[in-house]
């Protein structure tokens, strides 16, 4: 099963009383582990399984959720559905499902965690042709959470109240896959509980519990958000170095306010110099000016169709993007997110886990160069798109100026070298 066909719904709508103690000015979802907002993990879960599209349910203190992510997370791009009243977990999906255009649609507790792996939870789930499936972890404190009691094939045959579990029982992880049938049978504009009211109406018609060994965690209370520094310290990964790259003239032909998703053509070379960067080990990131939103020649959601057709060209030639994020505001609004601003590269080392200083940027314009320039990364100037006129015209503060992109990969590996060789006389 595809995880790019698949649309998720991150349930982070909830008052968080419980967690008030140690997050009071935020919702739940954003309280800091490691200096990155719990969500950051559940998002990186969800890229990580190559999901592409989620919406985000949000109510109390929504906003910040909002101003946090925008758009897009690395590979992902993000929706928003707002409850203006508070509709419970089932009446918050009920409320997206304008959004929810796959079949089925993967939903995920704002405020847990699991390890399990997401692929093979997607496959089974396809095998089974089931209604929906619950995602099923072992808990220590089964009496906090109740149990799923499941029969040998997998069906859900009962759910046991909390504080008449064992340690060895299934609990809900907070994940799990509902068809499009399900979703519907949700009543509109009621409080509705996906645990207590959606699930129990499907058991004996199609409701399935996946079981997996994934570590379990739960940041509702006090006491388990103290225990998640420990639990994401596994999880951690060493921070890769990132080439941050321009879209159209850099990657793609320029074309102005490119508003259709058939005008999107690479700039030969662009491909095969992606790949190389990939293979020595740098993540990649798109970051581009689209005022063409905001001066209202073409929408997000056209926008959303042009990304995709990138993203599948690129994957065609065997290049897979890390992140693309973009700003829609036009010039004169002042926004800190585009370019030579460096809002955009900022956010996108939070959500990446990269050091923009030790970041590459290429670009054609003058603003790549200075955004590149305000975080201290090298900069590339390429002569394709604008780049040449740039060049003619005015005196960009470039680390250098190259034809085109593999060119600038052609030095990056010289530099590269030259790296690994001073690291070695040392």
């Amino acid at each position: 099963m595809d995880g790019s066909n698949v649309t998720a719904a991150v349930l982070a709508g909830g008052l968080g009383l419980r967690s008030r103690p140690v997050v009071t000015d935020r919702p739940k979802e954003l309280a800091e582990v490691h200096g990155r907002p719990f969500l950051a993990y559940l998002l990186d879960q969800l890229a990580a399984a190559g999901l592409r599209y989620v919406v985000l349910c949000t109510g109390y203190l929504g906003e910040k959720i909002y101003d946090a992510f925008g758009f897009s997370y690395g590979p992902l791009q993000l929706s928003y559905s707002h409850e203006r009243e508070l509709l419970g977990t089932g009446g918050a999906l009920r409320l997206a499902l304008p959004q929810l255009q796959s079949d089925p649609v993967l939903v995920m507790n704002g405020d847990s965690y699991c390890t399990a792996d997401l692929g093979p939870f997607l496959e089974w789930h396809y095998r089974r042709s089931a209604k929906a499936t619950m995602l099923l972890a072992r808990a220590g404190r089964t009496n906090r959470y109740g149990f799923v009691k499941v029969d040998p094939d997998g069906a859900v045959i009962d759910f046991v109240e909390k504080g008449q579990g064992e340690a060895a029982d299934w609990i809900n992880a907070g994940i799990s896959l509902l068809s499009q049938p399900v979703l519907l049978a949700i009543p509109e504009r009621v409080k509705v509980s996906l645990k207590h009211d959606v699930f129990r109406q499907w058991i004996g018609r199609g409701l399935c519990g996946y079981p997996t060994q994934g570590s379990f965690l739960d940041i509702g209370t006090p006491e388990n958000f103290g225990s998640a520094e420990t639990f994401f310290a596994p999880l951690r990964t060493t921070k890769r170095r990132f080439v941050v790259l321009d879209r159209d003239g850099t990657i793609i032909e320029e074309c102005s306010y490119l508003a259709h998703p058939e005008q999107i053509k690479l700039i030969p070379g662009a491909a095969e110099a992606l790949r190389e960067l990939k293979k020595m080990g740098f993540g990649l990131v798109v970051i581009t000016n689209q005022s063409g939103v905001g001066r209202g020649f073409f929408d997000q959601a056209r926008l959303r169709l042009i990304h995709e057709r990138l993203h599948q060209v690129l994957n065609a030639e065997g290049v897979q993007l890390d992140g693309l994020y973009f700003c829609p505001h036009k010039p004169e609004e002042g926004c800190t997110c585009r370019k030579p601003q460096v809002g955009l590269i900022m956010r996108a080392s939070r959500d990446l886990f990269f050091e923009p200083a030790k970041s590459i940027v290429i670009g054609d314009q003058a603003s790549d160069i200075e955004m590149g320039r305000g975080v201290g990364a090298i900069t590339f100037l390429v002569r394709t798109g604008y780049g040449a006129q740039v060049a003619a015209e005015q005196s960009p503060a470039a680390n250098y100026i190259v034809d085109d992109l593999p060119a600038a990969v052609q030095t990056i590996r010289r530099l590269a070298a030259r790296e690994r060789r001073a690291v070695h006389d040392q």
